[in-house]
């Protein structure tokens, strides 16, 4: 019988708060909005299994969550001094677990105690892994353009080994990396091949030509596929075929050619006796290695996973669901809602073992049946923009890939997602409450307007310039879109068909916003120049006075459109927007000289500024100024890298900050201003 892992140590829990919302919150701060964004891949090196799979860890931009699988709710939040992890393990004796951070910082904590057991500095690239003795760790790190495998010894603190696996040509590869499971080889594969080492010598055993390895429970046997494009197919598709060594031989024993698709998945059966491959147009085959022969193949199928019994389950992922399924008896054993833009769905779908871990641990004896978790409902959102209704009741925030998050200010939590099939590059709150929202696919835009009942497309337009990342304003039924060519187009859907084009800018202009009549507009520009505009007619007003020539990255009007200010790599600019003088020029300190996020308060008086990363910050600052001073009256340490906007309460006694650390954070600024 398997011995139960030990519990992770539950640090910086909050009582009666069941979600993290006030786990471990800043000072001043009285809520987070979200877990944390994860790095952009598809595979799950910031997600870790315990062995006996009663607890996972997740490692964010905000720190290192720990989860209960049972009922799928947080039960610690640890490294939020820094957060940023990267990479995450569990030991396979379920007692030690190593992260790696932005910064280049390995840890190795002790579970259910959480002491740092070591630490130690090294750019780990998407890889940490234990040996099966738990008594070491490797990682895959990349070294003047190398790609090299360093051997961690824990109870040492140093590494006892070093392998130069090459040039890197491909810095973006999906790297895998894996003990064989009696620890005596290490394998490392990118897109295009597998290499095997011996872990003892550090000696090249082979290089085979082929991804996705897996290791037989014997540690005999490498199985891992070989990608090929199919000839004369249309479209062009890719196919694969699985190969099996015999790595005490160096002997090839199978090389099997039925899959027809792009093999995503190879799994061993525990007894070794079976290999199952599961292909990009589900389907799932498997093969008597005994026998050499091909089992069984199975349509419409998902990714496999055996249970230490033997039993072959799969996750079958579908548009709104995701399926358990008994792939040898044919039997759906449960089903789970996926939620749009939670991080119960982004998770599983990266960790494909999870649905099936609580499926085994709960004892799911009703089949059949649809589950929802309750506690993986949390949003899952880029947070930036973020803005507030009218009357302040509703927080609003881009969704990680779809839609518009509405959260409850007062409850703090999500009250829906609104436009939940479009991706929404940018929105803002009209007077009225409704919303303006942008989606962009391409060259092609729409816009659409959210009241209450319903979600209305006002039209769309296109722009053929490559417009990049581009930016974004809004003035009542006013758009304002402008990026790489140095063009601004403003299209006013109440009075044209097509957005104008206001020419000027002579290079990529990054911030843009309107008065707050909408009669003006002011961009900055990598021209290193800020412009204030006459929208009506469409022609540049002046130019604003620059302390020195200096791309202006961000811009704001003051409410009553007296005051404008600029942000700028190591300043602020404030200028009297009526006879454009420059008022103040605000240094910036050193350790965060990028104040690219701005916002006044409503009365005017005060400006917020959030910087961005800067090398060697652990957290931003936000900081609040005396617009008529230049003072800096308070300042606010919380996200873990650049704060991408901010905006105030309508009564001013909140400011919300928008991060790219996928988090949103309330800060109380009623007794500051």
């Amino acid at each position: 019988m398997t011995m139960q892992n030990p519990k992770p140590a539950t640090f910086n829990t909050v009582p009666n708060d069941t979600e993290g919302t006030t786990w471990e919150l800043p000072t001043g701060a009285i809520a987070r909005l979200g877990k944390g964004f994860q790095q952009p891949y598809q595979d799950d090196n910031d997600i870790a299994l315990s062995p006996d799979n009663t607890y996972f860890a997740v490692g964010t931009r905000t720190g290192l969550w720990w989860y209960d699988v049972h009922s799928m709710s947080p039960i610690a939040l640890l490294e939020t001094e820094r957060g940023t992890i990267n990479s995450v393990d569990i030991s396979p004796n379920g007692k030690l677990i190593a992260f790696a951070n932005w910064d280049g910082i390995i840890k190795v904590r002790d579970i259910q105690s959480g002491e740092h057991v070591t630490q130690i500095n090294r750019v780990v690239y998407k890889h940490i892994t234990f040996s099966p003795d738990s008594k070491q760790l490797a990682i895959i790190t990349i070294i003047n353009e190398k790609k090299v495998i360093d051997v961690l010894d824990i109870s040492r603190g140093s590494f006892i080994a070093q392998i130069d696996w090459g040039e890197s040509e491909v810095i973006n590869s999906s790297f895998q990396l894996d003990f064989s499971p009696d620890g005596q080889f290490l394998a490392a594969a990118t897109d295009e091949q597998t290499s095997l080492w011996n872990s003892d010598t550090s000696v090249i055993v082979d290089t085979f030509e082929g991804r996705n390895f897996v290791f037989s429970p014997d540690s005999r046997l490498l199985a891992f596929h070989h990608p090929y494009l199919v000839p004369n197919s249309e479209p062009l598709r890719a196919a694969s075929t699985v190969l099996v060594w015999n790595i005490v031989t160096g002997e090839q024993i199978f090389h099997f050619t039925e899959p027809t698709h792009l093999v995503m998945t190879l799994r061993f059966s525990p007894c070794g006796q079976f290999l199952a491959a599961y292909e990009r147009n589900r389907t799932l085959r498997v093969w008597n290695l005994t026998e050499g022969v091909l089992k069984e193949t199975y349509t419409d199928s998902g990714r496999p996973h055996y249970l230490p019994d033997g039993t072959l389950l799969t996750t079958v992922f579908n548009r709104k669901t995701i399926e358990v399924w008994n792939v040898e008896q044919h039997e759906k054993l449960w089903t789970y809602e996926r939620k749009n833009e939670s991080i119960g769905d982004k998770w599983f779908t990266k960790c494909s073992k999870l649905p099936i871990a609580h499926f085994v641990t709960n004892n799911r004896k009703e089949k059949g049946k649809t589950y929802a978790f309750p506690m993986l409902t949390d949003v899952l959102c880029y947070l930036y923009p973020g803005h507030f209704s009218p009357n302040g009741d509703l927080l609003a925030s881009r969704g990680h890939t779809k839609g518009i998050v509405l959260w409850d200010v007062k409850s703090k939590q999500k009250q829906k997602i609104v436009i939940k099939d479009q991706s929404i590059k940018t929105f803002a709150f009209l007077p009225c409450g409704n919303i303006l929202a942008i989606d962009r696919k391409w060259d092609d835009f729409t816009v659409w307007e959210v009241s209450e009942e319903n979600e209305v497309a006002l039209g769309k337009f296109t722009i053929s310039n490559d417009l990049g990342r581009g930016t974004y304003t809004f003035s009542n039924y006013q758009i304002a879109l402008a990026g790489k060519g140095g063009i601004i187009y403003l299209w006013d859907l109440n009075h044209s068909d097509k957005p104008r084009a206001f020419i000027g800018h002579t290079d990529h202009i990054w911030g843009l916003t309107f008065s707050p009549d909408g009669k003006r507009l002011v961009s900055g520009s990598s021209d290193k120049t800020a412009r204030l505009w006459n929208v009506e007619r469409g022609e540049e007003i002046a130019s604003l006075p620059l302390a020195e020539p200096i791309t202006t990255r961000a811009l704001a009007f003051s409410p009553c459109g007296s005051v404008i200010a600029g942000g700028m790599f190591g300043q602020l600019h404030v200028w009297c927007a009526k006879d454009l003088t420059l008022l103040h020029t605000i240094s910036q300190p050193e350790d965060s000289p990028r104040p690219y996020a701005l916002a006044f308060s409503p009365c005017g008086q005060y400006l917020a500024s959030g910087t961005w990363w800067h090398k060697g910050m652990q957290h931003m600052a936000i900081r609040l100024w005396d617009v008529a001073t230049g003072e800096n009256i308070h300042t606010f340490w919380g996200h873990t890298t650049d704060v991408q906007s901010l905006a105030f309460s309508p009564d001013g006694t909140l400011l919300a900050s928008n991060g790219f650390d996928g988090t949103c954070i309330l800060w109380n600024v009623d007794t500051l201003i």
